[in-house]
């Protein structure tokens, strides 16, 4: 039988999942979740995909609003969390759970008639109040049990991430150990790690656990504890100039290198054809995305470059309509990076520098909306922390952050479809060394 603080947790997290549920269903249209068909589902998939680059079956998302009955309520793993929280403008499930004065209020009615409406119509006010209250008690009582105590940080101040091998190229096997001063004071399984590539979290079943790292880049993998970080490592694959990838929407098992392009100096355009994705294995007839990375370290101070480019994006063709274009410039402790689509689908957008995260969901990003189809150019400028970015030198945005990246160690420029560059300069502002 379970304990009476395991079924407050339970019934918070299950709240917290209606809560999300709900949004969900007032996002996406008017039917009340008890009125979904088949279709739907299939349609929730697509979007929920699209959005978060994870797919969901519609037998999942029916077991997760409870379309499936089950004897016990369904409990999706953590990436599925963090979809569900993504869709709604949280960076994962534990910042939709944390989240403080903007919560959504829950519509228990509309949530609870998902299981059984007609029934529930017949139930007076007070069955309504009663169940309120309760909800309300075990969620205070949930949040009593696990509000964090310094005690409990100072139990794992000692605890510790360690990669034996960070450094390599792709394809790469990273061997994670888990260390710790003093002996654990906790169960191994409580343990786990967020890889840094959109890859799922795997608990520890001992100290050490592997990883497969497909793409070249920087990544800093996060130890967690009951899904809070405790500490962060890092990952680096480097290249020997430009290496190019494809990749296909979805597929999260395979990835596609392809012939770099022969580059005989820094005015020509990088780019490689259709032709030379679908050689490499990649289903162009699909949506793909092709990736250009140049993994090197550097002395540019991260908090302090300027990187400009000319572009074009992909026209439109068979699973490309907002003409994508992702850039990141890897630091040694954390990342800058953002994406460009056209104007109409700037709610995808989203951008980090270092702490600094906003999606174009929650957020005015119009800003980074531009059709880049017919050409332009891109410059991001950081000075002292401080983010400009210009479009056709002209500056659309501008924001700050308080985290030093460190220096500079990559560069990852991804198009949807295919596109191309062309004089990438990126530079110090202090001392001109260029990348």
């Amino acid at each position: 039988m379970k304990s009476q603080s395991e079924q407050a947790v339970n019934s918070s997290f299950f709240q917290n999942l209606d809560v999300c549920c709900q949004l969900i269903a007032d996002m996406i249209g008017e039917k009340q979740i008890a009125e979904w068909t088949n279709g739907d589902y299939i349609n929730l998939s697509r979007l929920l995909a699209r959005k978060t680059k994870i797919r969901l079956s519609e037998s999942t998302l029916k077991r997760i609003f409870g379309k499936f009955k089950t004897s016990e309520r369904y409990f999706p793993q953590k990436a599925t969390r963090d979809a569900l929280a993504q869709f709604v403008g949280y960076s994962d499930w534990e910042a939709f759970e944390n989240r403080d004065g903007n919560k959504p209020e829950l519509d228990l009615p509309k949530i609870a008639s998902r299981d059984d409406m007609p029934d529930l119509q017949k139930k007076n006010r007070a069955m309504w109040l009663m169940s309120s209250v309760f909800l309300a008690l075990a969620f205070i009582l949930t949040l009593i049990i696990m509000k964090p105590t310094g005690k409990q940080d100072k139990l794992f101040a000692g605890v510790t991430l360690s990669c034996l091998n960070p450094t390599g190229i792709t394809p790469h096997s990273a061997i994670f150990k888990l260390k710790s001063k003093e002996s654990l004071q906790d169960s191994l399984r409580n343990f786990s790690i967020e890889f840094g590539d959109g890859r799922p979290m795997k608990p520890f079943l001992s100290s050490m656990l592997s990883h497969y790292y497909q793409m070249p880049g920087r990544y800093y993998p996060k130890l967690m504890h009951k899904n809070k970080a405790i500490d962060t490592g890092y990952v680096y694959l480097q290249t020997k100039g430009w290496s190019v990838t494809g990749t296909n929407q979805f597929d999260t098992v395979r990835v596609y290198p392809i012939a770099t392009p022969n580059i005989t100096n820094k005015q020509q355009a990088i780019a490689v054809s259709a032709v030379d994705a679908f050689k490499a294995g990649v289903d162009t007839l699909r949506t793909f995305f092709i990736s250009f990375s140049n993994i090197k370290p550097t002395h540019i101070n991260g908090d302090n470059y300027e990187l400009s480019f000319q572009l074009h994006t992909s026209e439109n063709r068979t699973g490309v309509r907002c003409s994508q274009i992702d850039v990141n410039i890897y630091g040694e402790l954390d990342q800058h990076r953002f994406n460009i689509f056209k104007p109409e689908c700037t709610v995808w957008t989203r951008y980090q520098f270092s702490e600094n995260k906003k999606h174009g969901e929650q957020n005015d990003l119009r800003a980074f909306g531009h059709d880049f189809t017919q050409g332009g150019s891109l410059t991001l400028r950081v000075v002292n922390k401080r983010v400009s970015l210009l479009i056709n030198n002209h500056e659309v945005y501008a924001t700050n952050y308080n985290k030093s990246i460190g220096r500079v160690m990559g560069i990852n420029i991804m198009f949807s479809g295919i596109g191309q560059f062309e004089n990438l300069l990126l530079k110090d502002l202090y001392t001109g060394e260029k990348f």
